[in-house]
């Protein structure tokens, strides 16, 4: 059973909505300073909160405060492990250089491609499973937040290195 949705954000802020045809699957709204969101599904609410900085993991928790998945990334790698509570792994990684491609699959039954753009995309995938569809864009979004970070770094060092000398 292929699925084809649409998906899409404005250009500067972090609030996904997601489409299948004309109706809205799921959101994913983002908190201003920090890598944690919230998803709202047709089945349920989803808290997706990100610890730590030397060793990053989101855990994914249901409306009862239950541990569904936690996600481990590879900050040097660009890529993630997705881990369910029931042991089941997904792995997460770009696909091209652009980094408007990438995948999320168990590398057996399950896959699911996104494509984007500037603020919209399409995703791709064989499962019905709404997390694991708003898991690729969360974990999309984390990476883009680190990379619009770095840059900003770089800009302000080199404007300070500007002023000193």
């Amino acid at each position: 059973m292929e699925r084809i949705l649409n998906w899409r954000k404005g250009l500067f802020d972090s609030n996904y909505q997601v489409f299948e045809g004309t109706y809205l699957k799921f959101s994913i709204n983002f908190t201003s300073l920090k890598n944690s969101a919230i998803a709202t599904t047709q089945k349920g609410i989803y808290l997706l909160r990100s610890d730590g900085y030397s060793n990053p993991e989101t855990k994914i928790l249901n409306s009862n405060h239950e541990l569904l998945a936690t996600i481990r990334y590879d900050w040097l790698a660009f890529k993630a492990r997705v881990t369910f509570a029931n042991g089941e792994n997904f792995d997460w990684s770009y696909q091209n250089s652009w980094l408007s491609r990438w995948s999320l699959n168990n590398h057996t039954d399950r896959q699911i491609i996104y494509n984007s753009s500037t603020s919209n995309g399409l995703i791709h995938g064989n499962t019905d499973d709404d997390m694991l569809f708003f898991i690729g864009l969360f974990i999309r979004e984390y990476y883009s937040r680190i990379l619009y970070a770095m840059v900003l770094i770089v800009i302000f060092m080199s404007f300070i290195r500007n002023v000193f000398y």
